[in-house]
């Protein structure tokens, strides 16, 4: 099963902006680097296979014109196949569909690189671009008050880590703020805003390090969020 997702659906999934990724965890840190490899990899072969596609059906469209325009031409006109050759070479460069097909294999390069060298997954730029402007799009937009629920806390990305969605913004739970649950003290280390599901606020946490002092320390329960806060109007 989980060779099945690192060579078949880990190199889609890893395409997908980190904001997306976050709200399924699939596969350990390195089965991930290992699918952002495989897709690294296939992009650029892809695409490479996709430029010698329009490589040749560029040239053979002008040599089609070539031959026609040589057939209709006047006699004693100057008309070589190795002028058009060298004008149909500079057009094929410059065109735009040339560039986005190549930047897609530099794409694919960068992205296997970066996962066999340092494990990092970067999905798609084109991905990424959709998501800023979703994203962009929700900040414009006046949220809308959500219903209060529970926060759903989860098992984080490692051993000894948490993950908390909630309805609300919670301003105190910033790095180093520690809170205590199940028994062990958990440290913030992470906030992450994904814009949509009723918990759309998702705090990263992991056990408190030996030796380092407790911030911030309160009980968590994950029904606190159910009592509103109200805030005090100053007097006079």
């Amino acid at each position: 099963m989980a060779a099945s997702w690192t060579y078949l659906v880990g190199p889609i999934y890893t395409l997908l902006p980190p904001r997306w990724r976050a709200t399924r965890h699939h596969g350990s840190a390195q089965s991930l680097a290992q699918a952002a490899l495989i897709s690294g990899l296939a992009e650029s072969l892809v695409s490479l296979a996709v430029v010698r596609f329009w490589y040749l059906s560029f040239f053979g469209l002008l040599s089609d014109k070539y031959a026609y325009y040589f057939l209709n031409s006047k006699a004693g006109s100057v008309f070589s196949w190795e002028t058009v050759t060298q004008a149909g070479f500079i057009t094929f460069a410059s065109h735009p569909l040339t560039w986005f097909i190549l930047y897609f294999a530099v794409e694919g390069i960068v992205r296997a690189t970066a996962a066999l060298v340092t494990g990092e997954v970067c999905g798609t730029l084109p991905l990424y671009a959709i998501d800023g402007a979703i994203y962009m799009a929700g900040r414009l937009r006046k949220p809308s008050e959500l219903d209060l629920v529970p926060d759903e806390v989860a098992a984080g990305k490692s051993e000894g880590e948490l993950k908390i969605s909630s309805c609300r913004k919670r301003p105190d739970w910033k790095y180093p703020f520690t809170i205590r649950y199940g028994g062990a003290f958990f440290q913030v280390i992470g906030e992450n805003y994904i814009g949509r599901g009723p918990r759309p606020y998702v705090y990263s946490l992991r056990r408190l390090p030996v030796g380092e002092i407790a911030r911030g320390l309160k009980e968590y329960d994950p029904r606190d969020i159910l009592t509103p806060v109200f805030r005090v109007e100053r007097l006079g």
